[in-house]
């Protein structure tokens, strides 16, 4: 009998604890994962369906705050106007910017090469893995984490001068012909 109730208080500790790392993701304040490619699809899935209040839960608590979720959801709309259906994506990892000792927040830039029935799209995310010079346990780590900049712009657009303009405006979301 004392063996039965070792075995199941020892389960029950192990499924505790295991449960409480999932918890914790539940009461974070950005979506589901903090890993860029176990999202993308649902990215993707969001901005073939004009779902801009889901893509804009996956931008860092920072960012919305900073630029206040209604106004990201109203400039990803304006992004993808001539979008059109999506037929299919490939992204690519274009490097991240770096830290020195190992503490810090990580930033990766990510390329999505976006074919729709419109045409070719690209569209560049930065995507932090959080600010963890507090430790993992701190906000400053969640609320840092996820998408910190969203590009987006036809394969035509693609010129030195073009993008040099694209980026002079201070905004999360940036697309061709933004006003701010």
């Amino acid at each position: 009998m004392k063996k039965e109730l070792i075995v199941v208080g020892f389960c029950s500790l192990v499924i505790f604890i295991t449960g409480c790392s999932r918890l914790e993701k539940i009461f974070y304040p950005t979506k589901r994962s903090y890993e860029f490619r176990k999202v993308v699809s649902t990215l993707v899935k969001d901005m073939d369906e004009r779902d801009n209040k889901d893509l804009v839960s996956y931008f860092a608590v920072d960012v919305r705050k900073k630029y206040r979720a209604s106004e990201i959801e109203k400039e990803l709309g304006k992004a993808e106007k001539g979008l059109g259906k999506i037929r299919g994506y490939k992204e690519v990892d274009h490097g991240y910017s770096g830290h020195r000792g190992g503490v810090g927040e990580t930033v990766t830039t990510w390329e999505l090469t976006v074919d729709t029935d419109q045409g070719t799209y690209l569209v560049y995310i930065n995507w932090s893995n959080g600010d963890d010079r507090k430790g993992t346990n701190n906000s400053l780590y969640r609320d840092t984490q996820g998408i910190e900049d969203f590009t987006i712009y036809s394969k035509e657009f693609k010129s030195y001068e073009n993008l040099e303009q694209l980026y002079k405006v201070d905004f999360p979301v940036l697309y061709p012909g933004i006003q701010r």
